[in-house]
């Protein structure tokens, strides 16, 4: 037999199973009618009235679960609405918490960058320290008056509310040890770079301890935590004033000792310019004594002589006349513009000011062993008001200034040809600028260099 006769078969079984299975049910529904048939008129209207009562027993179900859909419906409608507008609600105030944590990012983003935003503005290191001082005497006071640690569960030892209050006293005593000797050794290590993370630290500290004593019943005051916070930033603060004002007065005991030089320079050039007016007025003296007695070619030689002398005269009172100006006149001086690519790259450069007779002085002094190299000069601008033009001249590239937190570094990132523009903006003033650094050290060590590679 083939494998087509095999699914004909099959097939035909199929067939005779299902005219089996309709004649089954055809002979159930056959027996029901015939059943039906063979009742009496009476059961069957009996069976019609069960019926009947089935059908409307289901129809109540139907209304009641109707009715219960219905209600079920509106109550979630409103729950849907009341959802809706609690989550506009909590909308805005999202939005409001991300306006809030904006800023509070651009101030976090600005102490990551050294920008640390100030508590308070004291003008002295001592003011600080007064404050300091009056914080930790709050501090004491908390501590005395059973503020900065509380009771917060009362308890009993040995059935004695005195003796468990007793311990507890002594667990806030120890609790409060403990976080003062932690807050001190977070204090003494705080920088401008890690005082958020000390911060956290204190208040991590702050939950910790309090956890721990749970179960003694007692806790630390929120109040003595913002205290400890707030002795936090003053030490910082007073730390930096402090420091702050030792460099201002380094400065000043600097520019102090620049001014003494220039004037012990003013009174040996004095000293120096009466020497030679004293000398010449002698030897024109002379020569006009002896000019009486000569005639021709001697007296012609004479006169060109004093003729000499006197300009030598001329000229050194002028220069004593400059130096009595420049005494007692304290802005008076040179303005400098210096460079040094060898230890700090190109367009770096250096605006200061000196009281010296000769400027170059201060540069040397500059160019010391502090720095591998010499600096270069590009412009030496002698004022009568040097302080000011320094100042104009900081002012003026004030956005270039690398150093933004202390004033007193007056280096600036700015290209030689621009401070050379700016400076032709002062018709009144003679400025010999010299646009490209030699740097002759800093190039011969390159090329001395390259040479061994």
């Amino acid at each position: 037999m083939g494998i087509f006769d095999a699914f004909k078969i099959k097939d035909y079984k199929e067939q005779i199973s299902k005219l089996e299975i309709e004649n089954k049910q055809l002979q159930e529904k056959a027996s029901i009618a015939l059943t039906m048939q063979q009742m009496e008129p009476g059961t069957l209207q009996e069976l019609i009235n069960q019926k009947k009562d089935e059908l409307v027993s289901l129809e109540k179900v139907f209304s009641n679960r109707k009715n219960e859909s219905t209600t079920k419906i509106d109550e979630l409608t409103n729950q849907q609405t009341l959802l809706q507008s609690k989550i506009t609600r909590l909308q805005q105030e999202i939005s409001e918490c991300e306006g809030q944590l904006t800023s509070v990012k651009d101030d976090v983003s600005m102490e990551d960058f050294g920008l640390y935003k100030p508590r308070y503005n004291f003008a002295s290191a001592l003011d600080y320290k007064d404050k300091l001082d009056t914080v930790r005497k709050n501090q004491k006071e908390m501590i005395r008056t059973e503020i900065a640690c509380e009771i917060f569960r009362p308890m009993s030892l040995d059935g004695s509310n005195s003796k468990g209050r007793s311990m507890q006293k002594k667990n806030c005593k120890q609790l409060i040890r403990s976080f003062n000797g932690e807050c001190e050794a977070a204090i003494s290590k705080v920088t401008y770079s890690n005082i958020d993370r000390i911060t956290k630290r204190i208040e991590k500290s702050f939950e910790q301890l309090n956890k721990l004593n749970e179960p003694n019943g007692v806790q630390l005051n929120s109040q003595y935590l913002y205290s400890k916070i707030d002795e936090l930033h003053l030490a910082y603060e007073y730390a930096n004033k402090k420091q702050a004002e030792k460099e201002a007065l380094r400065e000043q005991r600097e520019r102090e000792r620049e001014e003494k030089r220039a004037q012990q320079e003013i009174k040996e050039a004095h000293k120096q310019l009466d020497k030679e007016l004293s000398h010449y007025k002698k030897a024109l003296s002379e020569l006009n004594e002896k000019l009486a007695g000569l005639e021709g070619a001697d007296r012609e030689a004479v006169l060109l002589n004093i003729d000499e002398l006197q300009k030598n005269i001329d000229e050194s009172e002028v220069k004593k006349k400059d130096l009595d100006y420049r005494q007692e006149n304290a802005t008076a001086g040179y303005v400098y513009i210096i460079s040094n690519i060898g230890s700090f790259g190109e367009d770096i450069v250096k605006i200061g000011v000196t009281r010296r007779l000769d400027p170059l002085e201060r540069v040397y002094e500059l160019g010391s062993a502090s720095v591998p190299f010499k600096f270069d000069v590009h412009a030496l601008i002698f004022s009568y008001d040097a302080y000011s033009l320094e100042s104009e001249l900081h002012t003026r590239f004030a956005s270039q200034r690398i150093n933004k937190v202390n004033s007193r570094k007056e280096y600036y990132h700015v290209p030689i040809s621009e401070i050379k523009d700016v400076l032709s903006e002062y018709k009144d003033l003679t400025v010999d600028f010299n646009e490209v650094p030699e740097a002759p050290e800093y190039r011969e060590s390159l090329a001395m260099t390259s040479n061994v590679k």
